[in-house]
Order: structure tokens, then C-alpha cells, then sequence
């Protein structure tokens, strides 16, 4: 009923400690993937306090524009 396929797949490694362990033998891609992954959390904690502190100015700066922009629809061009 069902086709099964019985050949081994190769997988890709994405994340193995083991590999990452030991600095001097990764390539400059493994060594930038991992600082990239170090890093992301600083990130996104800079990110949530940004938005935390600025999301009610950011909200305010939307609406002044979606005002604007719909006051100014109704203007008629000559």
C-alpha cells in the first residue's frame, strides 16, 4: 500500500556540541554560526526594552501618520 524508501538519507548536522567544542578545528562559517547564536539573546533583550520604553511614542508616531495620510485623502487636487 505504501511505498517505503530504504535508502539512508544524509542529514545535515545543524547544531552538534561536540563539533562546536573545539574552536581551532571549525571553519570561519561554524565560527560565525555560533557567535550569531551567542549573540541572538543579547539582541533580542536590546529589542524588547527598545520596544518596552518607546512602544507608546511608536504607536503615537503611527497614528499621527495614518491621520495625515487620511485628511489628506479627502482634499480635492486641482
Amino acid at each position: 500500500m505504501f511505498k517505503h524508501n530504504n535508502n539512508e538519507r544524509k542529514m545535515k548536522k545543524i547544531f552538534q556540541w561536540r563539533d562546536y567544542l573545539n574552536w581551532n578545528k571549525m571553519t570561519s562559517v561554524q565560527k560565525i554560526n555560533v557567535k550569531r547564536a551567542c549573540l541572538f539573546p543579547f539582541l533580542a533583550y536590546v529589542v524588547y526594552f527598545f520596544l518596552l520604553k518607546y512602544s507608546i511614542a511608536i504607536l503615537i508616531i503611527i497614528g499621527i501618520y495614518y491621520l495625515v495620510r487620511f485628511t489628506k485623502r479627502k482634499k480635492i487636487n486641482k
